[in-house]
Order: structure tokens, then C-alpha cells, then sequence
């Protein structure tokens, strides 16, 4: 597993280190996940799973919970909450450009608002690893900012990425891709 590559920002642990992220799930996943019957055993990989938002809902959802992201503060928090919990799930440091599971692996590989945050180029290499590690007939959700959305005045374009346009955010947050 790479980590720190071109695909990594290392701006996003002094994020996770100033904020406090991870006690609620995302709201589109607890409702793309609750049209769904049959939950229990399957396995779901989320995709820049940062402090771990979503895990607990994942794991109450009876799901075998696997998440990968590039921060190791992130993960740091994120598995100490579960230990706390006594909830299981199996976290990795790694590179989304290169998936470090089997093909067919999942049943559902999830994104929440993490391929904004890289380069149209690398999007389409991370789509084509989920595409390897997903079920034939699994699922993929991805949840990413798009044109027209609130924010978007934010942005400014370079090239075909967009970056945010704002002393809002701190240095360090990278790629900000928006989706037409």
C-alpha cells in the first residue's frame, strides 16, 4: 500500500486533527442503505472513511465494515471510537488508487464525499478499482459536490480540476473536483 503518494494530501491530518468529525452517519447513506433488505454478512468498503461516521451505522446494519483512508489521524480516531464501542470493523491506511482487496470482494463499496478530492484523472483509475473489488451486481454509491450545488461560487477551475477559491478553508485540503 502506498501511502502519501500524489493520491494522498497530508493537509487532511492537520484537518482531522483541528476538527472533531465522526458522530453522526450521512444521512443519503442511512437512506440508500435502509431501501436495501437483506444487510447482514455482506460486505461493505467505504471509501475515505476519515473519523468513521458511518461505521457504526454500518455495523448496526449487521454489514462486515472494511474503510480505507489516507489519514492515519483519522484512523486513529476512528478505531479508538469502535474499541471504545466494542465494534468491529477493519480499517486500513492505503491508497484508493490501488485497493488492497481481491476482485468481487464487496457487495457495496460506498463514497462519501471522498473522489471530489482528487484529480479527474485519478477518479477514473479509482472507478475502474471499485469496479475490480465490486460484486457483479454489487453496489456503489457515491455521494460527491456537483455543478450548481451550494458552494460552487467557492471554486475556481485550473485546467480540469477545480480548487477551493476561499480563505475559509485552510491550506492543505488539495483537490476540490466538481461533478457535472
Amino acid at each position: 500500500i502506498r501511502l502519501y503518494n500524489k493520491m494522498w494530501n497530508p493537509g487532511w491530518d492537520n484537518i482531522f486533527k483541528k476538527y472533531k468529525w465522526g458522530k453522526y452517519p450521512d444521512l443519503s447513506i442511512v437512506r440508500f442503505l435502509s431501501k436495501k433488505l437483506n444487510l447482514k454478512n455482506k460486505k461493505v468498503l467505504e471509501l475515505g472513511v476519515g473519523t468513521g461516521a458511518n461505521l457504526n451505522f454500518l455495523i448496526e446494519k449487521k454489514l462486515k465494515v472494511f474503510g480505507i483512508d489516507g489519514s492515519n489521524v483519522a484512523l486513529k480516531i476512528a478505531k479508538k471510537d469502535l474499541r471504545k464501542k466494542k465494534l468491529i470493523a477493519h480499517l486500513v491506511q492505503g491508497d484508493i488508487n490501488q485497493l488492497p482487496y481481491k476482485n468481487n470482494f464487496f457487495d457495496y463499496v460506498i463514497d462519501c464525499e471522498c473522489l471530489y478530492a482528487n484529480s479527474l484523472q485519478d477518479t477514473k483509475k479509482i472507478l475502474s478499482e471499485i469496479n475490480r473489488v465490486l460484486k457483479k451486481g454489487g453496489f456503489f454509491f457515491s455521494k460527491t459536490f456537483a455543478k450548481n450545488s451550494i458552494g460552487e461560487n467557492l471554486i475556481k477551475k485550473k485546467r480540469n480540476n477545480f480548487f477551493l477559491n476561499s480563505n475559509r478553508l485552510k491550506k492543505g485540503y488539495g483537490n476540490f473536483r466538481i461533478t457535472s
